[in-house]
């Protein structure tokens, strides 16, 4: 059982503490409400950009990393179409470099025009590296706009179009800003070697003065449901043909999701998996498939991807796998089958739960969705 403490600051930021005094560490895990769903279709690749700006320095801080190197920290962040999520561990003695880090780029970003120039051209490079040099780079560009008609996840996070990002106004960002990255919109966790009082006083100290603002209204109707198949095919200049086969599935508390995640490992989990074991094994029509699911907090995808082995016609390689998700969903399931997954899913989780860093991650991402206990139910 992961014991922590919920508690808000005076600014109504939601603050939650996690004593572990096994470790000489302690974690921020900063979480924001925001990610590329949150977007404007024609102003997308914000949320992506943002992560990368919120490096660029602030009123007290030019250089981030510095201060945090010196206290013998380390930091990172990431973005998806649902959070976008800052971190740093250090040593526990350390705790309040990190806090005033954090609380400095939140009140006194410096978004200014050579921040963004430089941070964009990151971006950009980042654009093209990944998804247009690189084989098979927009294909889950193609995916996304075929799976969904309505819902932003219909663009994926770094954006829908390089011109989003190239084309940017300063005034576009920084209204962006004021818009998500306030205080009612974060979640901040802190975990490790600490006292819940002593760093309780320490976030109130850096951040209680931060205006706490409003947490967005976010207006995101329900995708359409899809009433036929869609097809689309493309092509480049590849290694191999690919297949991609996506089905809508249930949103991330959904019982349902429970279920496809589970699925997804009994068709692909590593080289037991049914799938490698027909298609790659046996039948020979694949070099590698795999199945999973976006994990979206909104109605995500379930998707089956494979690279067709040379001379395998694209039409056999996808009756074969109707096939055996026909076989799945018809068959019972073996219960020794069904075990083996099941103790994989709970040997990761627990494996997961021994880093501090994931600790403080999965109990921030719990709260976003209602229930930060939701770390020791879940499983």
């Amino acid at each position: 059982m992961i014991q922590f403490e919920k508690l808000k600051l005076s600014n109504d930021m939601r603050l939650l503490i996690h004593e572990d005094h096994s470790t000489p560490l302690a974690a921020v895990n900063i979480m924001y409400n925001v990610g590329a769903r949150d977007e404007d279709e024609n102003r997308t690749g914000f949320a992506h950009l943002f992560e990368h700006l919120m490096f660029g320095g602030s009123k007290n801080v030019p250089v981030f990393d510095e201060p945090l190197q010196q206290a013998g920290g380390e930091n990172n962040a990431f973005t998806s179409n649902d959070i976008t999520n800052y971190y740093e561990t250090l040593p526990a003695q350390n705790l309040e470099t990190a806090l005033w880090l954090e609380s400095d780029r939140l009140m006194a970003l410096n978004i200014n025009q050579h921040t963004l120039d430089v941070q964009r051209k990151v971006v950009c490079e980042e654009f093209k590296e990944h998804y247009i040099n690189q084989p098979y780079g927009d294909a889950w560009h193609l995916l996304r706009e075929l799976a969904y008609k309505k819902h932003p996840y219909k663009w994926p996070t770094i954006g829908k179009n390089l011109n989003h990002v190239e084309e940017a106004q300063l005034s576009d960002v920084q209204a962006f800003f004021k818009k998500h990255y306030v205080p009612a919109n974060a979640i901040m966790v802190i975990a490790g070697n600490i006292k819940t009082d002593e760093a309780a006083r320490l976030a109130e100290k850096w951040f209680g003065g931060i205006a706490g603002g409003e947490m967005p209204l976010r207006k995101i109707g329900p995708e359409p449901k899809q009433t036929e198949a869609r097809f689309m095919e493309t092509k480049a200049d590849v290694p191999a043909d690919m297949i991609y086969k996506a089905y809508h599935m249930d949103h991330r508390l959904s019982t349902g999701y429970y279920h496809a995640d589970v699925l997804s490992d009994i068709l692909s989990g590593g080289k037991s998996g049914r799938l490698f074991q027909q298609l790659v094994m046996e039948q020979k029509l694949f070099s590698e498939i795999n199945a999973f699911h976006t994990g979206s907090i909104d109605p995500g995808l379930f998707v089956i991807e494979g690279k067709l082995l040379p001379g395998v016609k694209m039409e056999t390689a996808e009756t074969a796998i109707t096939v055996e998700l026909k076989k799945v969903c018809n068959e019972k399931t073996n219960n020794r089958e069904l075990d083996k997954v099941k103790n994989q899913i709970e040997s990761s989780h627990v494996f997961g739960e021994l880093e501090l860093l994931n600790r403080a991650l999965n109990i921030a991402f719990g709260d976003l969705l209602g229930n930060a206990n939701l770390i020791n139910e879940e499983l």
